[in-house]
């Protein structure tokens, strides 16, 4: 596939001719809802070459070493380019080079019975583990319980590895509190882990993720404590364990107590893989921004490979986008959109889309009904692939996608065009 980048004056017609395929499959693949394509919307082009988005510090040299090609190969797809007119966020194309095999994790939210197992048997080829977002937890600390069974009996079925999620999601929200009740009390934390060895023997599941988010600094030692004996317990099982972590990069004022909760390298110890939670760099609530910005999600790989081997690390990718009414109110609500929901408005609407020279990142910009203006900070095919190639420049396990039901059909594509799935 080939990601091109709609420009002023495009219609889907005059994009297809140029591509040579037909008009319907350009609006198939990207299950386009009209024709109505607008500037700066990502198309996803069925053709046998791929994409590549020019990334901080690409030379030719290092672009082509990267896809096992030839500086003079790479030029020879791209006679156009040359060294000194690379620009960031620019695509040039690769043949279909080799893809290497890497680890897929998605996340799943349960919904409905049969929405669950469409959307298992929909994603579960392109996943090396699903994870059903199942188990939260109450105020005390203890395991919620989950109707699974629907979406467990589909996942059986399939070659992926079906995984339980262990989060300390407290009504509709990450409670710190919430775990911090069960982590400092022994006799609880053992008892919240006699729970999770139940639950995987009863149904069946072969892989444990454990998210627990915003952890208090206080919580950092008996965390690992924690994780150090549930793997005591799940590795007679051969059963796996992801743990996701917060991100960090090590140079933001506000990391501090995240840094001080989480261990990133006694923790990567007592885990099969760690998920680095690369986005919500700007968050419901805060001010406005880029959701995954590139340079944070580098710097935040650089500062786990220091701690953590890098075939541990799984990179978080999210299909979503946040939008924020302006001017903005500290604290006020902030809407969660799926990729697709913000490409069809902006279809819709006949609004472009602008994509930002420094996070790296598409954002739309709209007016509602009440006259209020308002940003959405959201994902692409070219942000995304963005990220992918970092999986490839630094060599990591492979990637932990969030969530697999929100609409962004372009992803799927990426993934298969970029990696071969880890069985």
């Amino acid at each position: 596939m080939n990601i091109y980048v709609v420009r002023a004056g495009d219609t889907l017609w005059k994009v297809s001719q140029q591509y040579g395929v037909s008009y319907e499959s350009i609006i198939g693949v990207n299950q386009l809802p009209s024709s109505r394509i607008v500037p700066g919307q990502t198309l996803m082009i069925p053709i046998a070459t791929r994409s590549y988005v020019i990334m901080p510090g690409d030379s030719l040299y290092l672009i082509a070493n990267r896809y096992g090609l030839s500086a003079s190969e790479l030029m020879a797809w791209n006679p156009n380019i040359r060294e000194s007119n690379l620009l960031i966020g620019d695509i040039i194309r690769i043949p279909a080079v080799a893809r290497p095999s890497k680890t897929t994790l998605g996340f799943l939210e349960l919904i409905a019975a049969q929405t669950d197992q469409n959307n298992v048997n929909r994603n579960a080829p392109y996943y090396s583990y699903l994870a059903l977002f199942t188990y939260g937890m109450t105020t005390s600390g203890a395991i919620t319980p989950a109707q699974d069974q629907f979406a467990l009996q589909s996942l059986r079925q399939t070659q992926a590895i079906p995984t339980a999620t262990f989060a300390n999601w407290t009504q509709n929200q990450f409670s710190p509190y919430a775990v911090h009740a069960m982590l400092s009390v022994p006799s609880l934390r053992q008892q919240y882990i006699s729970e999770v060895i139940t639950i995987v023997r009863n149904k069946g599941y072969k892989g444990v993720a454990i998210d627990f988010e915003s952890l208090l600094s206080e919580d950092r030692e008996t965390f690992v404590q924690f994780l150090r004996e549930l793997s005591a317990q799940l590795q007679p099982l051969q059963v796996p364990i992801v743990v996701c972590l917060m991100p960090i990069t090590g140079h933001l004022p506000y990391e501090a107590p995240i840094i001080q909760g989480y261990d990133y390298a006694s923790i990567a110890e007592n885990a099969t893989y760690v998920m680095l939670m690369s986005y919500n760099w700007s968050w419901p609530g805060g001010p406005p921004g880029p959701v995954a910005s590139f340079p944070l999600v580098e710097d935040n790989i650089n500062y786990a490979l220091q701690r953590i081997p890098r075939q541990k690390i799984l990179l978080g990718l999210v299909r979503y986008g946040y939008d924020w009414a302006l001017p903005y109110q500290p604290g006020e609500s902030t809407g969660t959109w799926p990729v697709q929901s913000v490409v069809e408005m902006a279809m819709r609407n006949q609004i472009p889309i602008q994509f930002d020279s420094q996070s790296l990142t598409p954002r739309l910009g709209y007016w509602d009904g009440q006259g209020r203006q308002h940003v959405i900070w959201f994902e692409d095919a070219r942000s995304l692939q963005l990220k992918l190639q970092l999986v490839r420049k630094y060599q990591l396990a492979g990637i932990a996608a969030w969530e697999l039901s929100e609409g962004f059909p372009q992803f799927t594509q990426l993934v298969v065009d970029n990696f071969r799935v880890q069985r």
